[in-house]
């Protein structure tokens, strides 16, 4: 954005249709001080003019718009676009996934965490995440990687639209816990449903909240 406003900032693009409107102008005046054949005069007098015009017009528009290092750093803000990164993680029992409620969006949500730099960390923290926050032992299960995908949506927490990079994860359990058994149960300080994908789309406030994220679980698994 800097590389192309740069010539519209202070009097850059004001002076280059200055000087485009006299080019025009001395083109003009050698059109009729000339004794070029009448065909080339007229032909160059056509080009000039039209060349004066359009100089003139941008010259009006560059004034009228106004475009400055304010104007500059205001579109440089409505760019930002700076992401949270979370890892997603899949655990599926059946066709029904391991949700938990997070009380700050008063909402149902895949177990994720903030996705750390590098693959190798980004698993280990993964799995240290659900081993230590949902009780399953390291040795039950492992992380296949699925894909990313890139949403914008609002933050109902915070009140503003938000860029979230979204890296998806499938985790294969081999034996699941005995209190898992339930449609709900506690883990921890955590309360822990199960859901099917139609009954995340099917159910009012996950669907305003995490449709992009539930659409991403059902198109790629």
């Amino acid at each position: 954005m800097l590389q192309r406003r740069s010539p519209f900032i202070g009097f850059g693009a004001k002076a280059a249709n200055m000087v485009a409107a006299v080019e025009a102008a001395f083109l003009l005046l050698t059109v009729f001080t000339t004794d070029m054949p009448l065909g080339w005069r007229i032909g160059y007098g056509v080009l000039g003019a039209l060349a004066f015009v359009y100089a003139v017009i941008a010259e009006i528009m560059a004034w009228v718009r106004g475009y400055d290092a304010d104007a500059l750093y205001e579109e440089l803000v409505n760019m930002d676009r700076t992401a949270k990164r979370s890892s997603i993680v899949a655990v599926r029992d059946g066709a029904r996934y391991l949700l938990y409620h997070d009380a700050g969006w008063d909402c149902d949500f895949f177990p994720n965490h903030a996705t750390a730099d590098g693959e190798e960390e980004n698993r280990r923290l993964l799995a240290d995440y659900l081993s230590t926050g949902f009780g399953i032992p390291k040795t039950d299960f492992t992380l296949t990687r699925v894909g990313g995908e890139a949403h914008e949506k609002h933050s109902t927490e915070h009140d503003e639209d938000r860029w979230y990079e979204y890296t998806l994860y499938r985790a294969d359990v081999r034996s699941l816990p005995a209190a898992w058994r339930a449609d709900r149960f506690r883990v921890g300080s955590r309360d822990c449903r199960w859901m099917s994908v139609d009954e995340m789309m099917a159910d009012p406030r996950i669907r305003e909240v995490n449709a992009d994220v539930v659409g991403m679980v059902r198109n790629r698994l």
